[in-house]
């Protein structure tokens, strides 16, 4: 998705909901091109929430183990998207979609 929306660089600008972010140091460049609307859910570790507000992150459909998986984030200071790894218990957010190009 990050490709087909102009890749890594600038996909975070056209996937963030235009509201709902935070504005720290006047940066806000969201432009929700594609009605994605992503919003920053942070996670949640141990009983608690993080950085809700600030960062939103994405597991993806790709394990990598029992224990870990890859996953997809956006901040509020960054027009990208970046990548990673990291534990499942970190309960990150979920998003399906759904590709109307492929058969039902």
């Amino acid at each position: 998705m990050t490709d087909f929306v102009g890749g890594e660089d600038t996909a975070g600008t056209k996937l963030k909901s235009k509201t709902g972010w935070s504005t720290n140091n006047g940066y806000e460049t969201a432009t929700d091109d594609y009605g994605f609307s992503a919003l920053p859910g942070g996670f949640r570790w141990r009983g608690r929430f993080y950085d809700a507000g600030n960062y939103g992150n994405w597991w993806s459909a790709t394990e990598g183990g029992a224990s870990g998986a890859w996953y997809r984030g956006m901040g509020y200071n960054d027009d990208g998207v970046g990548r990673g790894y990291d534990i499942k218990t970190l309960l990150f957010s979920l998003r399906c979609v759904r590709d109307f190009a492929a058969p039902q």
